[in-house]
Formats: structure tokens, C-alpha cells, sequence
């Protein structure tokens, strides 16, 4: 049994402990927080002295009845499991009644991920979304979405048919510089929406501006076109790319030098289309490559770093921009992604694992690559692509034709 007097008392030791010591992501540490929380919210609402299985039992029951979902109640069960770890150790306990509790049965699912050609139409996707923005902002004199606006079928009814058709001639112009990044300077883009406002604003004849706009943010484009390139390359995680540094990147060498899960570190390869694309970005912030700086390699606000949040905010932005523009071979359209929960960053984490295996990759040099400590983490990207096992059987089997 455990005091409940010791779990009041350690649990700010807790989230100190596997922040500073055990490294855990801030995420983690946000669900560690509110798990404990609510955990410690029952117990002082049924008044109890000391916590066994039975009170951990009725808990995560209690939790259910609120129609949680089973991998909801069966972290928090995790999140207890850890605190009572530390309890027993800090008061030198004999025993941990939440281990004693089975973890309840999760739904396993397999995880979603891009085709190809969505990757590379989700790379240049910061670019379109910045031009149909600034078109609204002359439209209407407010920042609305593609999304919102121009696929908005009432909106779209007072567009002529040309509009398509000058969407499709911006995609591709972005689609050939993105093959190597090279063309992507800010003179190039401020001549290529002069192009596309000229070709779009004779579609806009119903609508009078409210106000003039200034050319659109480039440098935060290429940050943008930066970070979803980077994911794809890389596979790193979030909180990964986000602690990112100018120092971490290897330019020689071509390696991020990325601080994982529990503090580890390791070196993960990335191409010349991510170095092109970061390098880009670098040049038109005025910022150069050092070895030394520990200035972030993705800026939010001054000199901060671009927020968690942000970076995934905008990747669901824009992976709901491309998805609503065109047919995925995979998916069809976004309403078949699901819930909008699956949509980001680490979606393209699933891609590059799911693309690798597709590929012939070793499994172990894709699990050293995505940092992941149990290669079951890995395989589940070998369930994903039926099709390819099935011509696997077919071919190798003796039976199989």
C-alpha cells in the first residue's frame, strides 16, 4: 500500500524527476501532470488514507464510466505505475500495488500514412497557402483559409472556371523548383504570386478589396517548407525538431545530431533536398551556418524557438490544404484520414518508416533511425503494406501461384 500523505507530498519530486533526470518530452510531462491530477482528485474525493490495487482498480473503472477510451485510462494506469516506481525508491517501500493492476486492452491500430505524391505536394503546400491567404486578405480584407473560402462550394460558385486551372499552373511552377530547392529565393516567389494574382484577380470581378496586402511572409514559408521536408527526411519526432539547434546540424557530413526520448542522443542522415531547403531558409533570415551557434534552428517569435504548438498546428494546416485540393491514391480524400487527431507531424514519421520498409530497408537500421528502444515499435510499419506482402508470398512461396 501506498500513503496517500507520500503521494501528495512526492509528486512535484515526480514531475522534477522525469523532467530533469529521465528527459521526458513536454508532452509526456503535460499527460504525466494531468493523469496525476485525476488521479489524486478521486482519492481525495473518496477519502482515503493509503491507495492498494483495489483503489488503482476502482479508479481507472471510474474513468471508463466517463466513456475515456481504453488507451486514455490505460496511460493513466502507466502514469501511476511510474509515480508509485519513484514512491517506493524515495521511501524505501517493499512493494508497488499498481503493478498488481492489468493493463486494459487497447485497440491496435495501424498507423496512417502518406503516399509520395502527397509528400511532395504537403512540401510546397506553405507556398500555396501564404498566396490563396493573401488573396483572401484583397478579397475580403480577412485572413481566411483555402479551405474555408476558395473550396467553400458557395464561395467557389462566384469564381470562374479559370481559377482551377491557375491553381493547377502555380502547383506545378512550385512542384519544379521543389525537385531541388534551388530556386526557392525570395525574388523568385515574389515574382511567382505577381504572376498568379495577375492570372486569379480577373476571378474575382463579384468581389471589391478592402485592402491592399503586402507580399506574403516568405521567410516563414521556407521555414515551413523547411520543417515538413526535414520530418519527411528524417523521421525525428516533434519535440525532437523543435529543440533543434544551428550547432545539431552537420553540414559536411549531412547528420542532425538529435536528443531523443530519456535524454539519448544519436545521429540521423537527412539529404541534399533538406539541406537545400534549410539552407534556403537560413540565407533569407539573414542567418549563417556555426558550428557553435546555439541560436534555434527554426525561429518563432524574435529569437525564440518555434513553438511545439505551432509546428503542429501548421502541418495539420497544411496537410488539410492538400488533402482538400486533390485525391490521395491511398486515402481519396481527408474525411477518409478519420479523426483530425492522426493529422500531423508524425504522420510523415509513419511515412518515411512505411516508404523505408516499402523500399527493402533493414528494419534494425530503420529503428536505429527513428530512435525507437524496441524494434516492436518498428514492425508494426511491416503491417501496413499488404499489397507488398502479399507479391512477397506470391513470389517466394512454394505454394503461393
Amino acid at each position: 500500500m501506498i500513503n496517500f500523505s507520500d503521494i501528495l507530498e512526492l509528486q512535484d519530486g515526480f514531475i522534477t524527476y522525469i523532467s530533469h533526470e529521465r528527459g521526458y518530452s513536454k508532452n509526456t510531462i503535460t499527460s504525466y501532470k494531468h493523469d496525476l491530477k485525476e488521479f489524486i482528485k478521486y482519492c481525495t474525493e473518496i477519502g482515503v488514507d493509503t491507495v492498494d490495487r483495489r483503489t488503482i482498480r476502482n479508479f481507472l473503472g471510474n474513468e471508463f464510466e466517463k466513456e475515456l477510451k481504453s488507451r486514455t485510462v490505460a496511460r493513466r494506469l502507466a502514469t501511476i505505475k511510474s509515480f508509485f516506481n519513484y514512491i517506493v525508491r524515495k521511501k524505501d517501500l517493499k512493494d508497488n500495488p499498481a503493478l498488481q493492476v492489468k493493463t486494459p486492452k487497447t485497440d491496435k491500430t495501424l498507423p496512417m500514412f502518406l503516399s509520395q505524391q502527397l509528400v511532395e505536394d504537403l512540401i510546397i503546400s506553405p507556398i500555396l497557402r501564404y498566396f490563396f491567404d493573401s488573396i483572401m486578405i484583397i478579397v475580403s480584407g480577412n485572413k481566411r483559409t483555402l479551405t474555408n473560402h476558395f473550396l467553400d462550394k458557395e464561395n467557389r460558385k462566384k469564381l470562374s472556371p479559370d481559377l482551377e486551372a491557375n491553381i493547377k499552373k502555380l502547383k506545378d511552377a512550385l512542384k519544379k523548383k521543389c525537385k531541388n530547392h534551388s530556386g526557392f529565393t525570395i525574388d523568385w516567389l515574389r515574382s511567382e504570386w505577381i504572376i498568379f494574382y495577375t492570372n486569379v484577380k480577373k476571378d474575382l470581378n463579384d468581389f471589391s478589396p478592402k485592402k491592399t496586402y503586402n507580399v506574403p511572409k516568405y521567410i516563414e514559408c521556407l521555414r515551413d517548407i523547411s520543417i515538413i521536408e526535414l520530418f519527411y527526411a528524417t523521421g525525428i519526432r516533434l519535440s525532437e525538431l523543435a529543440e533543434l539547434k544551428i550547432r545539431n546540424v552537420d553540414t559536411k557530413k549531412y547528420l542532425l545530431r538529435v536528443t531523443g526520448k530519456g535524454n539519448k542522443e544519436r545521429l540521423v542522415p537527412f539529404g541534399d533536398k533538406a539541406f537545400l531547403a534549410m539552407d534556403n531558409y537560413l540565407r533569407a533570415n539573414k542567418r549563417s551556418w556555426n558550428s557553435e551557434s546555439l541560436f534555434p534552428l527554426f525561429m518563432g517569435t524574435g529569437i525564440k524557438p518555434v513553438s511545439y504548438r505551432t509546428i503542429q498546428r501548421k502541418v495539420e494546416q497544411y496537410l488539410n490544404l492538400v488533402l482538400e485540393l486533390e485525391e490521395d491514391e491511398r486515402f481519396g480524400s481527408h474525411e477518409r484520414f478519420g479523426s483530425h487527431e492522426r493529422l500531423g507531424p508524425h504522420m510523415l514519421r509513419h511515412s518515411i518508416a512505411t516508404h523505408l520498409i516499402d523500399r527493402g530497408a533493414d528494419i534494425r537500421a530503420v529503428q536505429e533511425l527513428l530512435g525507437h528502444a524496441s524494434l516492436s515499435s518498428t514492425q508494426i510499419y511491416t503491417h501496413v503494406i499488404p499489397e507488398k506482402i502479399k507479391q512477397v508470398y506470391k513470389n517466394a512461396h512454394p505454394h503461393g501461384k
